[in-house]
């Protein structure tokens, strides 16, 4: 467990805590993490607060809290985020949090992360509770892909739904690059690892690993992940 600076999000924060929030990281480098551009109304209400601000990350920059050297960002759900929004986003490498089933719960939208992966912005994972209901990355991985395949059909027909690799990647080194040489079997890299029980499916050793890594993303119970490490570590 590390620190890392958490602004609710801009509308509940006062210029004056955000500009000691700005200090402390100015001081201490510590990371930040917060909400940008979720839904409508809390765009519309972010730009009545902070009137001169290009957009809703633009407001985050203003006092430093937003990405580039020495403050690595977090930014939850980035669902309305405009042209000039990803830009900055891209150029201070600011992470995206992806929050499918919060974005569909509160009706926020469906994010464009297709988008986001072309563009090469940092993205992983996450379930925004109590905004989602489950903290699997299981079940956040099957949601990633359905919400993509309604956006899709049904705003824009040249952004593809996300596949089974691609959503693997978000769970696994896409988010855990934020963290350091996190999310990945690699040399050099720290050994971070559920132990998977599959065995309740017809026959596993008929199928290669990506098929059975299909079949536990949509269907895997708590009950099966057997171990869990962290940082070498098993914890049980």
């Amino acid at each position: 467990v590390k620190p890392i600076l958490t602004p609710r999000f801009l509308p509940s924060c006062t210029d004056e805590l955000l500009e000691k929030l700005g200090d402390i990281q100015k001081q201490h480098h510590l990371p930040v993490q917060s909400h940008l551009s979720e839904n409508r109304g809390e765009v519309a209400w972010v730009q009545e607060l902070f009137p001169k601000s290009k957009h809703y990350g633009d407001a985050y920059d203003s006092f430093g809290l937003f990405g580039g050297e020495n403050c690595p960002t977090i930014m939850a759900h980035c669902v309305l985020s405009s042209d000039d929004e990803i830009r900055l986003m891209k150029e201070r490498g600011v992470f995206i949090a992806h929050c499918p089933e919060s974005n569909t719960n509160l009706a926020s939208g469906i994010a464009p992360a297709r988008r986001y992966l072309t563009e090469g912005i940092h993205m992983g994972l996450g379930s925004d509770i109590a905004g989602g209901t489950r903290c699997s990355i299981f079940f956040a991985m099957a949601e990633a892909i359905r919400v993509s395949k309604l956006r899709w059909r049904l705003v824009d027909e040249s952004l593809a739904p996300l596949t089974i690799p691609e959503v693997f990647y978000l769970a696994t080194l896409g988010g855990g690059a934020f963290f350091g040489k996190v999310g990945s079997f690699e040399a050099g890299y720290e050994f971070d690892a559920f132990v998977l029980d599959d065995s309740r499916y017809d026959n596993p050793g008929e199928y290669d690993i990506a098929q059975r890594l299909e079949r536990v993303i949509y269907l895997t119970e708590d009950s099966e992940v057997l171990h869990k490490f962290v940082a070498g570590r098993q914890l049980f």
